[in-house]
């Protein structure tokens, strides 16, 4: 079992930035240190400072296996995405790696199993687990296949992508193992198998090897395509089938948003290409779309046009355009300047104007580069040149500028005082007014912290340090209790573990387990439920922000708690009265005031906390922009349903949201007459939509 040496840790911590190779040279100034093991660790380290900014924040330092496999290993944003693709409760990760897919596909699970092959692996992984507290996870060494595969809801694999020689290889069939073979026997183990493959392999083959995926997601981060996921049903668990082929998940996790986009495989051969009028009398175009990576990935070429009505500029080029601005296109949005037919004169007229230009190249007889080097410009500046062809007109340049910067350009003044004097007020949202307001992690609660006890009893969770009948039988409900602080309890393995002291209003300590290490005190990702005590700051925060305010209310259902039963009306302005202490389950009690007159109250999550099945964020209850503006496209007809919370045939999936709510939980399937989804909620209400649209209500029995 790997232990670190406080040496070793402080020796990684301190020499974190330094140059491996100086370090390997003065190995005999560090004679209890095994240099050349840091240095790999230092390495794998400086690799995996994107990937796994949460691993390498551990307050221990984890053990990494070496150069390749942080290299090939996944992100933590990467990873995180797979945890959606996982059913059931019980996973099996049959090529384990450096175990960062099978510690957050595990999250939430009863059980995982990690395998894998090379011994040095195993022994990083059960000791990173250890550390990171993931302890459902069971470390098997040995190749996955000559060992029992187990039998679980979910079986995962990454197939090495390396041939015996060293090489890559991209062809499913020639990686190791080889899961189209395998295929049969791998699927009779679970409820679902799911293959990640190299982002080099063809969408189109690995189709045709395995006709059984019925998913297929393309992931990219920052416009650099990063995985391919197939997902395949297992044993029992027959999907239902489409002519179409499956389903096609297009992701890219942008730095402050994301690119979805999402089709059926028959759906790109079906649609036709619109290509772009030339000449003269064509409308001219003004606006250039460059689709996402993952579009081209998944060979989404002809969708574009059919989707958002822009125009190819040639069968070819890959490149969109249109005369007015589509805002919700997938990709880069440019705005064109100038359209230039290709020839040495306009290249000459460039290189006078410009000197630094962003170039890129589709269906274009240059390269990139070749055409930079022609026109002697300088990378990067405001200014972006497609080199492309246009049908009817060859080869030209495109002159554009990003939409982004074009906006900002045109709403700042122009002179340098105004642009001192004036600034962009950002649109307030409950996210902006509310934020920084939420109960913080342990490490970071101060001594004396106020929390007040909700339960007339004591909760058998909080331990008194000294057992006395006389005070522990005593009502705590409505009393004032403060935190103490962290204390360390070692356990039955010696490890260990978190306890929270608090006080109680007679003096007397009280401790809660919180089921964690001491090594993990500093996650401040997590937020305790401490049974029967809520944390008093974040409300009274609540309070102060959200008093007096006028917000639109978004429900008119039991959730609401008013003077009689009878319904108020929903997505009309209510002010907020004050925000006082819930109960457990939803700590804030939000009084406002109805234009109908009346007084009524909601309970809700606190702010930033996570949603679950007995609590909801206030962003469910309320909304501070006017819902009939956000929504121009809904008719009155349907407006005056959803006031109702009724559903009829041909409403889209948001009106409904809007109508009835978030589903309790919802199924959807490719069938040959589209993607069907259902929508079950808590009232036995049943909504099923085809292609996004409703196509049958029902009540379940």
């Amino acid at each position: 079992m790997i232990q670190l040496s406080s040496e070793m840790c402080s020796f990684l911590s301190e020499h974190a930035d330094d140059d491996p190779s100086r370090l390997l040279l003065s190995a005999a100034r560090y004679p209890g240190i095994d240099v050349l093991w840091a240095v790999e660790q230092l390495e794998a380290r400086r690799q995996l400072r994107n990937k796994l900014p949460e691993w390498l924040s551990c307050p221990t330092p984890l053990v990494f296996g070496g150069r390749v496999p942080a290299e090939q290993c996944s992100s933590e944003q990467t990873a995180r995405y797979k945890r959606a693709l996982v059913v059931g409760e019980t996973l099996c990760d049959l090529t384990g790696g450096m175990g960062v897919d099978c510690y957050y596909m595990s999250r939430g699970l009863r059980r995982a199993i990690y395998v894998e092959r090379q011994p040095a692996l195993c022994e990083a992984a059960r000791y990173n687990f250890q550390q990171l507290g993931a302890d459902n996870i069971e470390v098997r060494e040995g190749d996955s296949l000559q060992l029992v595969v187990p039998d679980v809801d979910t079986l995962y694999l990454d197939p090495a992508r390396r041939a015996k020689d060293g090489s890559r290889v991209y062809d499913l069939a020639d990686c190791e193992p080889d899961v189209v073979a395998l295929c049969p026997m791998l699927r009779s183990h679970c409820k679902r198998l799911v293959i990640k493959v190299s982002p080099m392999a063809d969408v189109s083959r690995l189709i045709a090897q395995l006709p059984q995926v019925t998913e297929v997601h393309v992931v990219a981060v920052r416009n650099e395509c990063k995985e391919l996921l197939l997902v395949l049903p297992g044993q029992g668990e027959e999907s239902p089938t489409s002519s179409q082929g499956p389903v096609i998940h297009c992701v890219d996790f942008r730095t402050s948003d994301e690119v979805h986009f999402d089709f059926l495989w028959g759906e790109e051969p079906q649609s036709e290409v619109q290509l772009a009028e030339s000449g003269e009398g064509a409308p001219r175009l003004s606006w250039l779309y460059e689709p996402d990576v993952t579009l081209l990935k998944a060979g989404a070429f002809r969708l574009p046009c059919a989707r958002y009505g822009v125009k190819k500029l040639e069968v070819n080029s890959h490149l969109y355009a249109s005369s007015s601005k589509v805002a919700d296109f997938p990709g880069r949005i440019f705005q064109v300047e100038e359209m230039m037919p290709f020839s040495n004169k306009i290249l000459k007229t460039i290189k006078s104007r410009l000197s630094q230009a962003n170039i890129s190249v589709r269906n274009f007889p240059l390269s990139a580069d070749a055409l930079r080097k022609k026109l002697g410009l300088r990378d990067g500046g405001d200014n972006y040149l497609f080199g492309t062809t246009q049908v009817g007109v060859g080869p030209l340049l495109l002159l554009c500028r990003k939409a982004l910067l074009l906006l900002l350009l045109l709403v700042l003044p122009m002179s340098a005082m105004a642009r001192r004097n004036k600034k962009n007020e950002p649109v307030e949202t409950l996210q902006t007014i509310l934020s920084g307001v939420g109960l913080e992690a342990p490490c970071l609660w101060y001594q004396g912290m106020e929390f007040l006890y909700l339960s007339p009893t004591l909760n058998a969770s909080l331990q008194p340090r000294v057992p006395d009948p006389a005070y522990d039988t005593l009502r705590f409900e409505n009393t004032i209790w403060t935190f103490d602080g962290i204390l360390s309890e070692e356990d039955w393995m010696g490890q260990q573990c978190m306890q929270l002291q608090f006080k109680s209003p007679q003096g007397r300590m009280y401790r809660f387990a919180t089921g964690r290490l001491m090594s993990q005190a500093n996650d401040t990702a997590y937020h305790p439920a401490v049974p029967s005590l809520c944390a008093l700051a974040p409300i009274k925060e609540c309070d102060k922000r959200l008093k007096g305010k006028d917000f639109y209310l978004c429900i008119n259902d039991e959730r609401l708690f008013s003077s009689d039963s009878l319904p108020l009306s929903k997505f009309v302005p209510v002010r907020i009265d004050s925000v006082v202490v819930g109960n457990e389950l939803s700590p804030l009690r939000i009084c406002f005031t109805h234009p109908q007159g009346k007084q009524a109250f909601v309970y809700t999550s606190l702010p930033n906390s996570r949603e679950t099945s007995t609590s909801t964020p206030i962003e469910r209850y309320f909304s501070v922009s006017d819902p009939y503006l956000k929504y121009p496209n809904i008719t009155p007809a349907v407006w005056k349903l959803i006031q109702n919370n009724q559903v009829r045939i041909d409403m889209t999936l948001e009106e409904v949201r809007l109508s009835l709510g978030k589903p309790q939980r919802f199924e959807h399937y490719n069938t040959k007459g589209g993607m069907l989804e259902r929508w079950h909620y808590a009232d036995r209400r049943l909504v099923e939509f085809v292609d996004g649209r409703v196509r049958r209500m029902a009540i379940e029995r």
